[in-house]
Order: C-alpha cells, then sequence, then structure tokens
C-alpha cells in the first residue's frame, strides 16, 4: 500500500481532510465573531448604509482577491479585512431591522445559525458529494442578480419577497456545496471556504430579516 511518511495514503488523507475541516470552522468562527463586532461598532457610531453598488464592487471583488492570495499569509490578513468590513458596512442595516422590532434580528439569527448547523452537520455526516449544486448555485445566482437590478426601477415588494427568498435558497445550497468541498475536493483551501461560508451565513441572515420584517408586518 503507497504510503505516505510511513503511513497508509487513505489515512493521511483523512487526516489531511480533517485539518481542513478543523481550520475551516475555527477561521469561520473568528471571522463571525470579528465582524459582528464592527457590525455593532457601525451601529454604535451611526454608519449610513452604503450603497448597494459599493457593496456590490467589494462583495465580488475581495473573495477574488482573497483567492489570489489563498496560499500565503496575506489570505489569512484579507479574510479579516474583507469580514471586517463586511460587517461594518452591513451593520446599519441590521440597526434599520432592529429599529422596526428588536425580534427581528434574534430571529433571524437564530433561523440562520440551526439551518446552517444542520446544512453543515448532513454533509460532514453522511459526505455526500453537493458538487452537482454548482450549476444550480450560478443560474440561481443569475436569476437572483436579475431580479434584484429589476426591483431597482420596478420597486415592487413581492419582487423583493422573491428575491430574498431566492436568497435564502442560494444561500442553503451554498452551504451544502462548500461543506461538501471541504470532504471531496483534495485542493480544497480553507481560507476560500470559510470565507464562502461567511458569505452564505451573512447573506442568509439578511434576507431573512427582509422576509421576517415582511411576514410581520414590521417592514
Amino acid at each position: 500500500m503507497a504510503q505516505v511518511m510511513g503511513m497508509p495514503r487513505s489515512a493521511a488523507q483523512t487526516l489531511a481532510t480533517n485539518k481542513v475541516i478543523r481550520n475551516t470552522y475555527l477561521l469561520l468562527s473568528l471571522t463571525l465573531a470579528w465582524s459582528a463586532v464592527t457590525a455593532y461598532a457601525s451601529i454604535q457610531v451611526g454608519a449610513p448604509v452604503v450603497p448597494w453598488w459599493m457593496f456590490m464592487i467589494f462583495a465580488v471583488g475581495m473573495p477574488w482577491l482573497i483567492y489570489a492570495n489563498r496560499n500565503s499569509a496575506a489570505g489569512l490578513v484579507l479574510s479579516f479585512v474583507y469580514t471586517g468590513i463586511f460587517g461594518f458596512m452591513l451593520g446599519p442595516i441590521v440597526g434599520i431591522y432592529a429599529s422596526f422590532d428588536p425580534r427581528i434580528p434574534v430571529y433571524a439569527f437564530a433561523t440562520t445559525a440551526v439551518t446552517f448547523g444542520g446544512l453543515s452537520m448532513y454533509a460532514l455526516a453522511t459526505r455526500k458529494d453537493f458538487s452537482f449544486l454548482g450549476g444550480f448555485l450560478l443560474v440561481g445566482g443569475l436569476v437572483v442578480l436579475a431580479g434584484f437590478f429589476g426591483n431597482l426601477f420596478l420597486g415592487l415588494p413581492m419582487l423583493s419577497l422573491a428575491v430574498s427568498g431566492g436568497v435564502v435558497l442560494l444561500a442553503a445550497a451554498g452551504m451544502l456545496y462548500s461543506t461538501s468541498q471541504l470532504i471531496h475536493d483534495g485542493e480544497a483551501n480553507y481560507i476560500v471556504i470559510a470565507c464562502s461560508l461567511f458569505g452564505d451565513i451573512w447573506m442568509m441572515f439578511l434576507h431573512l430579516m427582509n422576509l421576517i420584517s415582511a411576514f410581520t408586518g414590521d417592514d
């Protein structure tokens, strides 16, 4: 049997996979905590809501920059820069929903936490390959993006809810897809996947707030 440093190849691969999983969830926990701190800070200082186009450029550009530096210490530093600014930019939106009803962020957070925990445990326990969701994420993302831009001109509440519902579904699929990569992709990078899961969690949380606000009559 082929061996790596005196260890069977399968055992070495399992150890490597477990290390990536451990590093991913450690980094994810740290970045979520850091973004929560910056989000709270932005609410306390009364930071304004950033223009949507500025957020879009940041949300798309930074992950590419992190990916380009994924195998260096710069990638780790950039992940904290990304998540910190991300939290600061979205903090004012959380503050707005909290001003409607303080329970909205609490319900959205609880739902997001349960969903993420359940999906992650399912993917890790079953070790099912969810790579087939890649095409769905691409097409679904384009559809949701088209709906978002369309609603900028139409301003239809129902379309806004449809977009939020689509984002929640895409975020859930993204969680399964990224977690599956940890198990089945031998080249998986923990920095890239942690940042991907971070984005899925925040997007689900924000759009759940929109849905909860609408259905509770606080929007």
